[in-house]
């Protein structure tokens, strides 16, 4: 016997999870993108005002090969705060893919 829909339609049907989670990763992310995002440009306009800076290009690929552990000045803060702001994207990414696989509104 054969039925009409997925176990998903039937699961939203019955329970709100998958919209509980939508939003809560939706708010997580857009959170993370919201302090990441002056942070990463805060660092990088202060490192452009420095003295000795070979350019921009040059100093992210410099700054993203710090350590995340163990790090200092700058160019540590600008890779946490790109590594967060990453994290939060990807987040709001799955927000959206729950979002549309279950069907939440």
């Amino acid at each position: 016997m054969a039925h009409s829909g997925s176990d998903a339609d039937a699961f939203v049907t019955h329970g709100r999870r998958p919209r509980s989670v939508a939003r809560a990763s939706r708010r997580l992310g857009l959170a993370m993108l919201g302090a990441a995002g002056p942070a990463v440009l805060t660092a990088f306009l202060v490192a452009l005002t420095r003295d000795g800076t070979a350019g921009p290009v040059a100093w992210v690929g410099e700054a993203m090969a710090t350590p995340l552990v163990g790090g200092e000045g700058i160019t540590w803060a600008f890779h946490v705060a790109a590594v967060t702001g990453l994290a939060g994207v990807w987040i709001v990414g799955f927000a959206l893919v729950v979002e549309g696989y279950f069907g939440v509104d």
